[in-house]
C-alpha cells in the first residue's frame, strides 16, 4: 500500500530545500565576491588616487575639474557596491547582547519618520506585551527593519498603511511588518533575496540579500507574502534561545 505524504511535511521540505538554494546560491556570491573584490580595489584605490592629484593641480575653473569629479563619484560608488557585494555574501560578524526588540522597533520607525510623514503614511503598531529582549546584534536586526519598513514606505502611494506585528512563540520572537502597497508579482516574489535583483529603476538589489544574511546568521528566518494591490508581508522570526 502506497503512503500518503502528509501536506504540512512535503511542504517544509519544499521551504528547506529553497533555503538551501538561497545559501548555497549566496554562499557561491560570496566566493566570487571575495576573488574579485581584491582584484577590483587595487586598482581602482590607484585610479582614485591620481584623480586627486589631478585635481590639485587643476585650478578651480578649469574645464576638467567637473571630468575629475564624475570619475571621483563613479569609484566611490564602485567601491560602495564591492562592500555592500560583500556584506550579502558573507556573514556579519555579531555583536550579540540583550535587546529590546520593541525598542529596537521604536528606534527604526524614529529613523524613517521623515519618509513616512511625507507620504503620510499610517502606522499601526500590535506589539505582543510579553517577552520581548532576545539575543541579537542591535545595529545588524535594525538595518534588517529599516530596510523591510523603507521598501514598505516606498510601495505605497500616499496615505497607506504600515503595520507593525510582534508576536512569540516557545521558540522564536516573530516581527512582521505589513503594508497595504501595490504587492510583488509570484514571477518576482521567488527572487526578491537574490543578489542584484530589484523592482526599483534605481535600486542596486543588495538589500534585502543583505537582510536574509543577517536574520540567518541569528538563526533566524524571513520570508514574505504578498497579494497584489492588496499589500506585502515580510515576517522575520528570531530564536529566543
Amino acid at each position: 500500500m502506497a503512503k500518503s505524504v502528509d501536506r504540512n511535511s512535503y511542504e517544509e521540505f519544499g521551504d528547506r530545500k529553497e533555503e538551501l538554494v538561497r545559501s548555497e546560491r549566496l554562499a557561491f556570491t560570496g566566493r566570487i565576491a571575495a576573488s574579485i573584490a581584491h582584484e577590483i580595489r587595487n586598482p581602482l584605490g590607484n585610479v582614485y588616487m591620481a584623480v586627486q592629484q589631478l585635481k590639485k593641480g587643476c585650478a578651480p575653473d578649469s574645464p576638467w575639474v567637473k571630468h575629475i569629479e564624475v570619475i571621483t563619484r563613479n569609484t566611490e560608488r564602485i567601491n560602495f557596491l564591492i562592500t555592500e557585494l560583500l556584506n550579502c555574501a558573507r556573514p556579519p560578524k555579531l555583536n550579540i547582547e540583550p535587546h529590546d526588540i520593541h525598542e529596537v522597533l521604536e528606534s527604526v520607525l524614529d529613523a524613517v519618520r521623515t519618509k513616512i510623514v511625507l507620504q503620510h503614511i499610517k502606522v499601526h503598531k500590535e506589539l505582543d506585551t510579553e517577552l520581548s529582549v532576545i539575543n541579537v546584534d542591535n545595529e545588524q536586526i535594525k538595518r534588517v527593519f529599516s530596510n523591510v519598513m523603507i521598501n514598505a514606505v516606498e510601495s505605497m502611494p500616499e496615505n497607506g498603511e504600515m503595520t507593525v506585528v510582534t508576536e512569540n512563540d516557545e521558540n522564536n520572537f516573530i516581527v512582521k511588518i505589513k503594508d497595504n502597497g501595490h504587492g510583488i508579482p509570484d514571477e518576482d516574489i521567488i527572487r526578491i533575496f537574490d543578489p542584484f535583483f530589484s523592482t526599483k529603476s534605481t535600486g542596486v538589489g543588495l538589500g534585502l540579500s543583505i537582510c536574509y544574511g543577517i536574520v540567518v546568521s541569528h538563526g533566524g528566518i524571513i520570508g514574505v507574502e504578498s497579494e497584489m494591490n492588496k499589500g506585502t508581508t515580510f515576517t522575520i522570526s528570531l530564536p529566543i534561545r
